[in-house]
């Protein structure tokens, strides 16, 4: 292989990369917008996230993170759930992302409404879960709002 044959695949790797990140991008900033333009009460408050992270909090008292997975190339975006302290974090759902700007295939990552809708979908377990905790007066901790399958819910 030349030099340039290998300068050709290195253009098209970084511009395919460039690419799928600008698509991370507009995701975050569709759903960052969503959230605070909606005048729902989700009771969600924006929150500083480490390196290219989302990150809001729940309640006061849990923190969603919403992520890239890790790796160089990576399409799916991970939904996770903390506690305030941090002591431990767990995955709530995944999706797709694709280098079209395409969420599990069918919302564009550009449109806030659809991309809030799709986000709120994945996360809704966590909601559940809290609502039956606290309409029959249980103390709620991670454990019982995501089991091992990464679907979250009440023991």
């Amino acid at each position: 292989m030349t030099i340039w044959e290998i300068s050709e695949k290195a253009e098209y790797i970084a511009d395919r990369h460039r690419r799928q990140q600008d698509q991370w991008r507009n995701y975050c900033n569709s759903l960052v917008q969503g959230l605070t333009l909606s005048k729902a009460r989700l009771h969600h408050a924006m929150s500083c996230a480490p390196e290219k992270d989302l990150c809001f909090v729940l309640f006061e008292h849990f923190t969603i993170y919403v992520t890239l997975a890790a790796g160089f190339n990576s399409h799916t975006i991970e939904y996770y759930v903390e506690t305030k302290d941090g002591d431990d974090k767990q995955l709530i759902a995944k999706a797709e992302l694709t280098s079209d700007g395409k969420v599990d295939g069918r919302i564009d990552s550009r449109d806030r409404e659809q991309v809030l809708e799709h986000y709120l979908d994945k996360i809704a377990t966590v909601y559940d879960s809290l609502y039956v905790a606290v309409e029959n007066d249980l103390p709620v901790d991670l454990s019982q709002l995501v089991n091992k399958q990464g679907q979250a819910t009440l023991a």
